[in-house]
C-alpha cells in the first residue's frame, strides 16, 4: 500500500477509470433498464450532441463549452498559478471566500487528495461560503491576522455572499494589520475585465488572476478557481490537468459504445423520460468523495434543472441529483431505495486500491461470533458492503452502474471531473436545453437584492 502523501503526487500512475454500464441497460436489470435498441433509435440526436460538443469545443477559451478546454489551455497559465499559491503559503491560514462553483471543486478535492490536516510546510485552507455569522465569527477567533491571507473568488465579481464576506474580512485585516499591510494579504481571482471585485483589484493594486469569461462557476474547477488553492496544498495540478486531457481523448470517440461521458448521458436522459427515473443517486463508498459528490449535485442540478424557453409548454427536464455515502446510507436510505417508488437510478463508485488498509482483529471471545471476519481487513468489508448493496439495488430491478478508481489520485481525479462535465453538457443537449446557463438562480439573486433594498415584490 502507498502513503497517503505518495499518493498526493502520483503523476506516474495514470490508470483508466473502469466504467461499467452494464446494469443501466435491459439484460442487466430487467425491464426498468434501456433496450439497445432504444438506446439505438436515439442514433441522431446522440451523434448531434456529440458534433455539437465538437464543434463548440474548437476555439479555446473562447468556445462555447470552454470549460472542455481548461485542461488544455490551463498549462500555459501554471507559472502564475503556482506562483500565486507560492504567496499564499507563506501565511498559516488561508481563507477561500467563494460559494457554489467558486468553491465546491476546489473543497472536493481538497478532501480527496489533501485532507486535512495540511501537509508539513503547507497552510491550514478554510473555506468560507456561507453567510453564517457564528460560523464566521468563530472562525475569525481562531485566527492571527498577521499569518491569514485571504483569497476571494467570484467570477461575476459581485456575488453578495462572497462580497459581504470578503468586506467582514478585509475589515477585521485593516483593523488588525492597518490598510497598506492589509492589503499585502488579499488575492482575488475574478472576470478579467468585469466586476466589482475588478475594479477593486485593479484600484488596491491587488494581485489577481482571471476566470475564463466563458467558463461558468460549475464548470471551472480546472481554472484557477481550483487550482490555486489545490497547489497551496501541495496538489499536483498538473497531473490533475493530464487526466482531464486523457479523458477528452477518451470520449472523442462519435460512436456511444466508445465514448462514456456520451453513453452515460444518452442513458441518463432515456431512463429519464422512457422509464421516469428523476432521482439520480451518487454512492461512493469512499469517505474522500463525500464532497465530490456535492460538486456533482450542484453540476447536475444546476445544468440540466430547467425547461426550454424557447418553447412554453415544453417539459421540464434533468433529474434529481442526491447524495448517499456507502456504507453510511445503507442504515439510512436503503430501505427507501429498495421498496418506495420505482423512480431512481444509481451510480456506484468504489476504490480498487486503498491507500491504506487495516486487519480486523480477533481474540478468541471474538472469534466465534464472526468467523466470517477471520483473516478480513477493514478495505474487504467496505468491499463486500458495496456488492451487497449493488446486488440488492440490482435484485429489486433498479438501474445502476459504477464507476471503479483504479486510486485515489491526482490523474483519476481529473479524469472525473472531466468525466461528468462532458455527461453534464452532453445531457443538456440530449435534453435541448442549454447546460450553461441557471435563469432561476438569477432571479433568486436579484430578489434577494430587493430584500436588502427594502423593495421586495
Amino acid at each position: 500500500m502507498s502513503s497517503g502523501n505518495k499518493d498526493l503526487r502520483c503523476g506516474s500512475q495514470t490508470k483508466q477509470l473502469v466504467i461499467d454500464t452494464a446494469n443501466f441497460y435491459l439484460e442487466g436489470v430487467g425491464r426498468e433498464g434501456i433496450s439497445r435498441a432504444e438506446l439505438a433509435a436515439q442514433t441522431r440526436e446522440i451523434e448531434q450532441a456529440q458534433r455539437r460538443v465538437r464543434d463548440g469545443s474548437s476555439a479555446g477559451l473562447d468556445a462555447e463549452f470552454a470549460a472542455l478546454n481548461l485542461a488544455h489551455e490551463m498549462p500555459a497559465q501554471l507559472p502564475q498559478i503556482q506562483a500565486m499559491a507560492a504567496d499564499l503559503r507563506r501565511h498559516q491560514d488561508v481563507l477561500v471566500i467563494g460559494i457554489g462553483g467558486s468553491s465546491l471543486g476546489a473543497k472536493a478535492l481538497q478532501q480527496a487528495l489533501a485532507p486535512q490536516p495540511a501537509m508539513a510546510g503547507t497552510p491550514r485552507l478554510h473555506f468560507v461560503e456561507n453567510i453564517d455569522p457564528y460560523f464566521l465569527q468563530r472562525l475569525l477567533s481562531s485566527l492571527v491576522a498577521e499569518s491569514t491571507a485571504v483569497l476571494c473568488i467570484s467570477k461575476s465579481g459581485g456575488t453578495i455572499e462572497t462580497v459581504v464576506q470578503y468586506l467582514i474580512l478585509r475589515d477585521w485585516l485593516t483593523r488588525q494589520l492597518g490598510g497598506n499591510t492589509a492589503r499585502r494579504h488579499q488575492w482575488i481571482i475574478t472576470d478579467p475585465k468585469n466586476g466589482w471585485l475588478r475594479e477593486l483589484a485593479e484600484r488596491e493594486g491587488l494581485p489577481s488572476l482571471p476566470v475564463p469569461p466563458r467558463v461558468g462557476g460549475r464548470y471551472s474547477v480546472l481554472s484557477p478557481v481550483g487550482l490555486v488553492p489545490l497547489a497551496v496544498l501541495g496538489v499536483d495540478i498538473e497531473t490533475l490537468l493530464q487526466g482531464a486531457v486523457d479523458n477528452a481523448a477518451r470520449c472523442a470517440n462519435a460512436d456511444v459504445a466508445a465514448n462514456p461521458a456520451l453513453e452515460m448521458a444518452a442513458l441518463s436522459v432515456l431512463l429519464d423520460t422512457r422509464r421516469s427515473k428523476r432521482t439520480a443517486v451518487m454512492m461512493p463508498y469512499v469517505n474522500r468523495l463525500q464532497l465530490f459528490v456535492d460538486w456533482y449535485c450542484q453540476l447536475w442540478a444546476e445544468s440540466l434543472g430547467k425547461w426550454d424557453r424557447a418553447r412554453p409548454g415544453s417539459t421540464p427536464a434533468g433529474t434529481l441529483p442526491v447524495r448517499a455515502m456507502g456504507a453510511v446510507d445503507q442504515h439510512s436510505q436503503l430501505q427507501m431505495y429498495l421498496e418506495s417508488r420505482h423512480d431512481k437510478f444509481f451510480t456506484f463508485i468504489e476504490l480498487e486500491t486503498c491507500e491504506y488498509d487495516l486487519p480486523v482483529p480477533l481474540d478468541d471471545f471474538d472469534a466465534p461470533h464472526f468467523p466470517f471476519l477471520k483473516g478480513r481487513s477493514m478495505a474487504e468489508v467496505i468491499d463486500a458492503e458495496f456488492r451487497a448493496t449493488r446486488q440488492v439495488i440490482t435484485d429489486a430491478g433498479h438501474p445502476n452502474m459504477t464507476i471503479r478508481l483504479p486510486l485515489l489520485n491526482a490523474h483519476v481525479l481529473g479524469q472525473l471531473i472531466d468525466l461528468y462535465q462532458r455527461t453534464t453538457i452532453y445531457a443538456g443537449l440530449l435534453y435541448g436545453i442549454n447546460p450553461l446557463d441557471q435563469p432561476s438562480v438569477e432571479t433568486g439573486k436579484r430578489l434577494a437584492i430587493d430584500y436588502l433594498r427594502g423593495t421586495p415584490r
